[in-house]
């Protein structure tokens, strides 16, 4: 087909010179709200530069044992402060205890409410300073027999941490009377690396059901799980 013919300005009517500039000016005008509706985009979903020209950060992959299940997390950082970081910061880093449908926020006076929730702050807090070691420390040994020790962990960005209370029971271990603890724990791991939790994409939850026993000595974390064990 035959390129329609270009017309010089100078052979144009009038009219047809009004009618060309206006073309030019709504498709001037389409061009920039076209501009302004990807900047709109770009800032609602907190989308810089770096992320389009620059390397992604978000490059690992974990995949479950069919092989076809795929979870992104984030390359570990080993240098940064996550308590210098302003955008964890501001997420909410108060533990909230909820007992018989009612809850409570807090950053201090853990012990009020039990040598449990003590220890779930003391947990938390160590998992955000990245201590490995003193995460291992909070589970008993018993629990290493079927899962791995942590040998190193990043400063983990953990938030909206909440520890609900279902029940205590005492139990017969190794002929002596020990109480078991119950709880449902949520958090969320911002810009989660997976070096603690490979399970769970960043800002998202997946409720575990922890087992905290008292042998009389101390507390330990005996059993973490994605189901409720209480009825057993």
């Amino acid at each position: 087909m035959a390129k329609a013919k270009k017309i010089p300005p100078e052979e144009l009517s009038p009219a047809e010179l009004k009618a060309r500039k206006k073309k030019r000016m709504a498709t001037a005008l389409i061009v920039m709200c076209a501009i302004a509706l990807v900047g709109l985009v770009f800032l609602n979903m907190d989308i810089s530069m770096d992320d389009i020209f620059g390397e992604r950060e978000i490059v690992q992959h974990v995949y479950d044992g069919d092989g076809v299940h795929r979870i992104s997390l984030w390359d570990p950082d080993w240098d940064t402060d996550i308590f210098e970081l302003p955008r964890y910061l501001d997420k909410n880093r108060l533990l909230t205890y909820a007992e018989n449908g009612m809850a409570i926020s807090m950053d201090s006076d853990f012990s009020d409410y039990g040598e449990p929730i003590q220890l779930f702050a003391d947990y938390f807090s160590a998992l955000q300073h990245g201590d490995a070691e003193a995460v291992c420390a909070f589970y008993a040994d018993s629990y290493f027999e079927t899962h791995d020790r942590w040998e190193k962990i990043t400063m983990q960005k953990i938030y909206d941490m909440r520890v609900e209370y279902l029940k205590n029971a005492d139990a017969k271990s190794d002929g002596k009377t020990v109480t078991n603890w119950y709880y449902k724990v949520t958090y969320k791991i911002m810009e989660n690396d997976g070096t603690f939790r490979n399970d769970l994409i960043s800002d998202a939850e997946r409720a575990q059901y922890y087992v905290i026993t008292d042998d009389g000595y101390s507390l330990k974390i005996t059993d973490v799980s994605y189901a409720y064990q209480g009825n057993k």
